[in-house]
């Protein structure tokens, strides 16, 4: 575990290093920042026609459904360019390879310090938008929906991690770190696409549950159904998991 622990540290230290995704955090909070600005003078410009409190007491929810779909993969996509398609190019994974820790542990600490940073981009997401619904105007009344904003950040995770973990096995197959991203960027917007044009396939497909939030929160489905999407989310992390990692522990450099 203590290996674990220190490559987990070393995977995170080599992301946040990168001043790429600082300025992308930075982007974020301007985004939001500017589509809270926008509602807010739109409310007061319809002069009480549109409710100021109402439309900011939506940030939350409106806000995830664009970042958890485009943005945050996005940057799961850079980063695991990153931590593998770059060390290979470069050679400095053959430095990661000699440290004491498996090749497991190794494979382990890079996804789940992609997973964190993606949690980072969606903590912060929440809080920001969560201090604008609160300060336009919705207040105390507001709080159960606060709660069910934090379960929809949260459920949204699990999928994400999913994400990841395809991320992360398309980059053993490629050893470019710019022909990673375009490949990843391709084949994510090919399934995304696949899902709105072809709704049967959305429910076949990894990439229609991204907004994981929509079948536990309001109206859910029979325990039946619940059960095969959880199965179907599970198997797809598992596979992309599993293949991943088989083909990251053949990798010679």
């Amino acid at each position: 575990m203590t290996t674990f622990i220190a490559s987990l540290q070393n995977e995170l230290m080599k992301i946040f290093t990168r001043k790429k995704f600082f300025v992308l955090l930075i982007i974020e909070i301007l985004i939001c920042i500017l589509c809270g600005g926008v509602n807010y003078l739109i409310g007061k410009a319809s002069a009480g026609a549109v409710s100021t409190s109402l439309m900011l007491s939506n940030m939350p929810m409106n806000m995830l459904s664009f970042f958890i779909q485009i943005y945050v993969p996005l940057m799961i996509l850079m980063a695991s360019s990153d931590l593998f398609a770059s060390e290979v190019q470069d050679g400095t994974i053959r430095a990661s390879f000699m440290r004491p820790v498996s090749r497991f542990k190794l494979y382990a600490s890079k996804v789940t310090a992609i997973t964190i940073m993606a949690v980072i981009y969606l903590a912060v997401l929440f809080v920001l938008t969560t201090i604008m619904k609160l300060v336009g105007g919705s207040g105390v009344a507001s709080a159960t929906g606060i709660v069910d904003s934090f379960f929809a950040y949260f459920l949204d995770i699990f999928p994400i991690i999913v994400l990841v973990l395809f991320a992360a096995m398309l980059n053993q197959l490629l050893n470019s770190p710019s022909l990673s991203i375009v490949i990843c960027v391709i084949i994510y917007i090919g399934l995304y696409i696949l899902g709105i044009v072809v709704p049967q396939a959305s429910g076949l497909l990894f990439t229609g549950y991204l907004q994981w939030h929509n079948l536990w929160l309001g109206v859910t489905l029979p325990f039946g159904a619940m059960l095969s999407k959880i199965g179907l989310i599970f198997g797809y992390g598992l596979v992309f998991g599993c293949i991943g990692y088989y083909l990251f522990e053949r990798k010679e450099v």
